[in-house]
């Protein structure tokens, strides 16, 4: 268990409306890791958190609860249950959900839910495909990810997913890996338009949200995997102009933020510092320590689910 402050991070839920995936939780999935938290650590509401974090007085045990991605079944299944139990948490929104071509991480996700049986097949299929590219360089760069140790910092990743996410983030540049998911989307009679409106939460759940005392923060415009491969100005711009979307929508600075997929460097942080971002969150343990306020751990519920059941 871990001993130092920090934020327990939450993704996806699922119910008879949305499906269930990797790592999703139920309603009583969700109350029964509340319990367990509760029962290990202080839970503090996010206006709580940041200003006992501003103020030096966190201890250890002292955490807050966060959801990233904007995410309707967030909005459906997870804010009724905080309601209930009088808990405010951080919502880390990217704005490009709330476009005509938001990006395509979640609609890819809930394709590879929707359309296999078994997460496994859709990799068999995906590694195909990428292999047919060069095999020569697929094997050459399969050896290269064994000898890194890839994504060791997620122990819930399978070796599946970790090879899966190298590729994409590491060897498919340019647009090959939207091709590869647009063929094998194409391959499944997959149609985006009609999914997209189940996946995200809507402007006016925003509102809403931040109406029963949430916390709204940033995640970037269009929620790239590798923020830290982009230039100044792209990065700058990122951020820009999700700040302008959310402070438009809830009429208040914004001043707390969580960066995508985890993924930063120093331009990043000095970019948000300008903005006046007092807090900011990781998406791992893996730093036993809070490096700035831009740079508080988070522990993804995956791992606590893990834990309850040993």
């Amino acid at each position: 268990m871990h001993k130092i402050t920090h934020s327990v991070m939450f993704h996806h839920f699922h119910d008879d409306k949305h499906l269930p995936n990797q790592g999703s939780l139920s309603s009583s999935d969700f109350i029964k890791m509340i319990d367990w938290l509760n029962k290990h650590y202080s839970i503090f509401c996010a206006n709580q958190y940041k200003q006992k974090f501003e103020n030096g007085t966190l201890k250890d045990t002292d955490i807050c609860l966060s959801f990233d991605d904007a995410l309707k079944c967030q909005y459906d299944i997870a804010v009724p249950v905080m309601e209930r139990l009088g808990i405010q948490a951080f919502f880390f929104v990217h704005s490009s959900a709330f476009d005509q071509s938001p990006d395509p991480l979640e609609i890819y996700r809930h394709f590879r839910n929707s359309c296999y049986s078994d997460i496994d097949k859709f990799y068999e299929d995906f590694f195909y495909l990428v292999e047919q590219i060069d095999a020569v360089e697929f094997s050459r760069n399969h050896a290269k990810y064994l000898e890194l140790n890839y994504l060791a910092e997620y122990p819930f990743y399978t070796e599946n997913d970790k090879w899966f996410r190298y590729l994409r983030d590491q060897y498919l540049f340019g647009n090959k890996y939207d091709e590869l998911m647009n063929e094998l989307m194409i391959r499944n009679d997959f149609d985006i338009n009609t999914v997209k409106k189940d996946l995200w939460i809507s402007e006016e759940d925003i509102v809403a949200t931040e109406s029963k005392g949430h916390l709204i923060g940033l995640h970037s415009y269009s929620h790239p995997t590798q923020m830290s491969k982009l230039s100044r100005p792209e990065q700058e711009l990122e951020y820009k102009k999700n700040y302008d979307h959310l402070a438009g929508l809830i009429g208040k600075p914004i001043r707390v933020m969580s960066h995508p997929c985890g993924d930063y460097n120093q331009t990043t942080l000095e970019i948000l510092k300008s903005m006046k971002i007092d807090i900011g969150f990781t998406a791992s343990m893996s730093v036993q320590g809070i490096r700035s306020p831009l740079e508080i751990p988070r522990e993804d519920h995956a791992n606590i689910f893990k834990e309850m059941r040993l």
